[in-house]
């Protein structure tokens, strides 16, 4: 980050130039210009302050004492507690001296450091961004304030309403800004967590005696398990669907007997409740088709101890083979931004002919949702849709698993053999998902398949034709595994006939109020609640998070603060995750852009890629478009030239 300099203000204050500062900073400058203010005055304003000050400001103010106590008193730092207009309230320093010189610079009690009174500094620049803020030497207004390096951020309570500024000022140069930006957000988190874990004591206790009633209910199966998926205990009901007594729930594990999809591990992880999620139990002499609700359980100190799992349900089935309902259709895929439309009308012109489809996509952009969304505007609609994830089948079974096996072909094979998931696929589609997992030695059987629409069973060597059609996924980058030569040149290239980018939801903004009052509906239906929306502030700062989960990760927000809400209310602050909390209340989520001041080779750079852009639009046109030819005119590997194509965003005519 680059700081004004002196010279910088100067320009400006006397000759009216416009220097190459930080945007935000000349912006305020500007302002306090504008205002009125002479840069070689004090802080023109007071402002009374409240003589009975909250809870939550109280405890902002012993962390503040608290921090200071523990820091290098040479450093001089002084901290600054102001009320929700700038004005300030306590002054705290462990060096008496850098407390005395700072109230000489006009910075005492009552004193407002909002912009119209103290012209630019970190507390007016928190107030304006909402987010924390630097302001350094000569980027102060008053030039009485250039001495110092200034940072703040905003403090919040439960419901998110503002309740004052948290800001820490230092004489320069015994400490930089960025340092104390660091401790600023550090305290402001502490007191965010103590204010969740003071809720969630009230969540844990409620919890507890729901547990207590539930546990005791004989009707449905229920275990407790840790957050390892370890089996704490199991109710009468369970212990009868698992033909298990007191003594073996104490002493053994349930997967000693029964093999669970997903497994108890896996669905042990999350700390999101879920309902109804379909699961396969198999036990030593039938099969069982259930579903799960997850009930997630915390500590009094807000610590993830592990769920509640009650099963509802149960048929004994026969096969091994479970074939996934193909729900999805185009119209479920919700959204009206420009990417995801076009996306959408490639993926339908697609699933009106049979070719392999590779979906790219970051976790959680909706892979298999477009995946059985292809499958079902496809001639293929009334056969059978089978998901296979290649990264959750264990590599011992997976041959067996995918292509079946004949009767004796190994140790504990069945006596008549089984059907693979592929051949039970048979007219349909199959989903190939995280396909950049699969075994290398898997892949050359996949390919042959592919090539002669043939399988055979382990143990076999008869030829049992097969028609399906394969859509993969993956979020990883397969060209550069095919590279490292973790994956299969010719079935990457067999595959990816057709090659479909998934968004990100950062891209796709303009879809984010729908899909959240989508997913409102939705749980407030699986919960019985009446949840109205999300209140406005809110939705703006969802509007500019990044989603590094994608939707995914909205979809657990949502679900996560549907739960939390008392049912009736809009989701407000108090109801999101409190890591999403954080970061939406004290991030700042509008980042000014990086000028070309912080690169200075950034027009270098730029004509580099331009003309490395230019040099592959050149050899496809020399190849006529063949991609074999064109790299090797350049002198590269496809996989190589697959990856900058969609690098520099050049489409393959």
């Amino acid at each position: 980050m680059k700081f004004a300099s002196y010279n910088d203000w100067l320009e400006f204050i006397k000759n009216g130039h416009t220097p190459n500062v930080r945007n935000r900073v000349l912006e305020s400058w500007k302002h306090s210009m504008q205002g009125g203010l002479s840069p070689h005055m004090f802080p023109q304003k007071l402002w009374p302050v409240l003589a009975e000050p909250s809870s939550y400001y109280t405890r902002a103010r012993q962390e503040l004492e608290s921090l200071l106590q523990s820091l290098d008193p040479s450093k001089r730092i002084i901290g600054l507690l102001c009320g929700t207009n700038g004005e300030i309230t306590n002054i705290f320093s462990t060096d008496k001296n850098a407390a005395d010189f700072l109230r000489s610079l006009g910075i005492r009690e009552t004193v407002s450091l909002a912009e119209d009174s103290a012209g630019t500094n970190a507390v007016a620049l928190a107030m304006t961004q909402k987010g924390p803020a630097i302001c350094q030497g000569a980027e102060h207004y008053l030039e009485k304030l250039h001495p110092l390096g200034t940072v703040a951020a905003p403090f919040y309570d439960t419901d998110g309403k503002p309740e004052g500024y948290l800001a820490l000022f230092a004489v320069l140069p015994d400490i930089d800004c960025m340092a104390l930006r660091t401790l600023v957000i550090m305290v402001i988190q502490l007191l965010d967590r103590d204010m969740r874990m003071q809720r969630s004591q009230v969540l844990h206790t409620d919890l507890k005696q729901q547990v207590g009633r539930i546990f005791k209910d004989d009707q449905k199966a229920i275990i407790l398990i840790s957050r390892t998926g370890f089996v704490r205990q199991l109710n009468p009901a369970a212990m009868k669907l698992f033909n298990v007594d007191e003594k073996f729930a104490e002493e053994k594990s349930l997967d000693s007997i029964a093999k669970f999809r997903p497994s108890l591990k896996e669905i042990a992880k999350s700390a999101i409740p879920c309902r109804a999620q379909p699961m396969e139990i198999k036990l030593h002499k039938k099969s069982l088709s259930v579903t799960y609700d997850r009930t997630p359980m915390f500590s009094e100190r807000d610590e993830f101890l592990g769920s509640m799992i009650v099963f509802e349900g149960k048929s004994s089935t026969s096969g091994t083979e479970t074939i996934t309902a193909a729900r999805y259709t185009f119209d479920d895929i919700i959204g009206t931004s420009a990417p995801l439309l076009h996306v959408k009308e490639l993926a339908r012109r697609t699933a009106e002919t049979s070719v392999s489809v590779f979906l790219h996509g970051a976790s959680g952009t909706g892979k298999e949702m477009f995946a059985q969304s292809i499958h079902n505007a496809s001639e293929r609609k009334d056969y059978p849709f089978i998901a296979i994830n290649c990264a959750a089948i264990p590599k011992e079974i997976a041959e067996s698993e995918l292509f079946g096996y004949a009767p004796g072909a190994f140790t504990g094979a069945k006596k008549g053999g089984n059907i693979g998931k592929l051949e039970a696929a048979d007219k349909g589609t199959v989903f190939l998902d995280e396909i950049g997992d699969m075994p290398f030695e898997l892949q050359g059987k996949l390919l042959r398949m592919l090539e002669e629409r043939t399988i055979i069973r382990v143990g076999e060597r008869q030829e049992i034709p097969v028609n399906i059609r394969i859509v993969a996924a993956t979020n990883r980058d397969i060209a550069a595994l095919v590279e490292s030569g973790k994956f299969r040149e010719d079935l990457y290239y067999r595959l990816h006939v057709t090659s479909i980018e998934l968004p990100k939801l950062s891209s796709c903004r303009d879809d984010i109020p729908a899909l959240t009052q989508h997913f409102i509906t939705y749980y407030n239906e699986i919960m019985g609640k009446k949840v109205a929306g999300i209140m406005p502030e809110i939705m703006e700062r969802f509007k500019l998070y990044s989603w590094p989960g994608n939707i995914r990760e909205l979809k657990n927000t949502i679900e996560f603060s549907i739960m939390l809400n008392s049912g009736e209310e809009m989701i407000a602050w108090k109801d999101l995750p409190g890591d999403l909390r954080t970061i939406l209340l004290y991030r700042d989520l509008n980042p000014e852009p990086q000028g070309a001041q912080d690169d200075p080779l950034g027009q270098e750079r730029l004509s580099i890629q331009n003309s490395e852009k230019l040099m592959y639009e050149k050899a496809l046109k020399m190849s006529g478009y063949n991609l074999s030819k064109a790299a090797g005119y350049l002198n590269i590997g496809r996989s190589t030239l697959y990856r900058k194509l969609k690098k520099f965003g050049i489409n393959v005519k």
